[in-house]
């Protein structure tokens, strides 16, 4: 990313980002501060490490910044550890056992309560800028069957598998939109062309296969198509 800050070059931040593409489609400067792996505990309401150093608090980033109109919050698979439940499903004959279905309720549990708390830092942000808070994207279609939904030397993926994945995340996302509706936060719903999907308008896959280098995380184009649903939220300045 040219001219950025060493935090910046700590959580690879690109001239792609979801940040990026929403100044570009709101022509309009944006302050980026997502980093990866980010979680509400390690990244939003505390400090992260990333890159060989600890990257401030965003929330206590955003408590600094001048003027800000609105933020965008894109949290929670990170939070459920959303990678352990899908690595399980490919390397498992069956992965909705009452073990794994524990584990995911608990950490959706534990998210819910320090969203709680995440939710009020925002609601208490200096000047009540406007809060949009996205949801967690699909991967895979119902019955989805094609070179990514396998993996060497494991089962894989199949309808069962990925309808039970569908369905949890769908979890995740309703507790996303219910704490945002508590608090009258805007909520960007991004709807990517998912994997083993054939695209019809020409552009690329929105999201990243298993032979790219960071697979189900959106492309460049993904990341626009995010950034639309996002600008689509935000309230127009007052006039005058």
């Amino acid at each position: 990313m040219p001219d950025g800050t060493a935090d910046d070059v700590a959580c690879q931040r690109s001239t792609d980002s979801l940040a990026a593409e929403i100044g570009h489609l709101t022509s309009g400067p944006v302050l980026n501060l997502a980093c990866p792996n980010a979680t509400v505990t390690s990244g939003l309401r505390g400090p992260q490490d990333a890159g060989g150093r600890s990257v401030p608090a965003q929330v206590g980033v955003l408590k600094q910044a001048q003027d800000l109109r609105y933020v965008v919050v894109a949290i929670g698979p990170n939070d459920v550890g959303w990678i352990d439940f899908l690595q399980y499903c490919y390397g498992v004959p069956d992965c909705s056992d009452r073990l794994t279905q524990g584990e995911f309720d608990y950490r959706l549990a534990a998210f819910d309560r320090v969203y709680g708390d995440l939710l009020i830092d925002l609601n208490e942000l200096p000047g009540r800028p406007q809060v949009i808070i996205m949801t967690s994207y699909g991967a895979f279609p119902p019955g989805a069957d094609c070179a990514d939904t396998r993996a060497e030397g494991y089962p894989g993926l199949d309808p069962v598998k990925i309808g039970l994945l569908n369905d949890r995340n769908q979890q995740l996302n309703d507790v996303l939109a219910a704490g945002a509706q508590k608090y009258g936060f805007a909520v960007a719903d991004p709807r990517l062309a998912m994997l083993c999907e054939k695209g019809t308008d020409g552009l690329g896959p929105d999201l990243q296969g298993m032979a790219d280098p960071f697979p189900f995380h959106p492309t460049g184009i993904g990341s626009l198509r995010m950034a639309s649903s996002v600008v689509r939220q935000i309230v127009p300045p007052a006039s005058g």
